[in-house]
């Protein structure tokens, strides 16, 4: 119990950086607790929903009229609420095309009989994966205009909402972070940095569950296959509790602070720790 609530504490703390909080979980679930891979996986997927109560009660107005918007008939509906609802449809319609193939092949991948040295293979993957992220961070940080989607064409709402959802499916693959992705797509498309942190993650939202739902059909029962239901509902509070209390303070580190260079560093020196231990191997 107290590893599996030390990482639910981490995924609430890893999830407002960008630097891949399911990639972080796997690492320390992996190599820290021992956790095989495929088990690690899917308790990486399955701490979000903890993180994304979160996201939607700290975003609970505009969830709120997102939600109205379904139903002109009944509520008063502005431009802005319909045009978030749009980006939300379309971007996880994206988020589907490349996070549902790329689950499938990882998963196939951890599917192996677990060994110390898979682990290392699948860190080492992880690792790679967290350097793309650091040069993505360090290349678009500074490529943003003065777009807001209150302001944007229908059909460039369509165009720009598709390809963040594509890029966010990507961070299926531990080691590539979520909100860096997106935030850093939103950004190349030259919208504001407030514009592009909000969309990141109002988008996450139904991206989150929609992966947890996936995870528990097709990932044999995801974390109810090896824990117990009170592990579980605990792990999700320790993550909600977590991620509710930190967010406001780590987004606002997480805009000051340039995390492209903790990633390219952290997958570096794991690189330089585990490529002689498998060659020792």
């Amino acid at each position: 119990m107290i590893e599996f609530i030390l990482i639910a504490i981490l995924q609430g703390l890893f999830e407002w950086l960008p630097i891949s909080s399911s990639g972080q979980v796997m690492i320390i679930a992996m190599n820290l607790f021992g956790i095989p891979p495929n088990k690690a996986f899917s308790l990486a997927i399955w701490l979000h929903l903890g993180t994304t109560i979160a996201v939607l009660l700290k975003f609970r107005t505009d969830f709120y009229k997102i939600a109205q918007s379904f139903f002109p008939f009944r509520f008063e509906i502005n431009e802005i609420d319909i045009k978030n609802r749009n980006w939300l449809i379309i971007a996880t319609i994206g988020t589907a095309i490349t996070a549902l193939p790329l689950y499938f092949i990882f998963k196939t991948i951890l599917a192996e009989s677990y060994t110390p040295m898979q682990g290392e293979i699948i860190t080492l993957i992880i690792a790679g994966l967290l350097i793309i992220t650091g040069i993505i961070l360090l290349i678009v940080r500074k490529l943003y205009g003065s777009k807001s989607i209150d302001e944007i064409s229908k059909k460039d709402l369509r165009r720009d909402s598709f390809i963040a959802g594509l890029m966010q499916g990507i961070a299926i693959l531990p080691g590539i972070s979520r909100s860096g992705i997106t935030v850093s797509t939103i950004l190349f498309e030259k919208y504001d940095q407030n514009n592009a942190l909000k969309l990141s993650f109002l988008m996450a939202v139904p991206a989150s569950i929609a992966s947890i739902l996936v995870d528990i059909f097709f990932g044999e029962g995801s974390v109810f296959g090896f824990l117990d239901p009170l592990t579980i509902i605990i792990i999700t509070l320790i993550s909600f509790i977590t991620g509710y209390l930190t967010i406001e303070i780590l987004l606002r580190i997480a805009k000051k602070v340039n995390f492209g260079y903790f990633c390219l560093i952290y997958g570096i020196i794991a690189y330089m720790i585990i490529i002689p231990f498998l060659i020792m191997s």
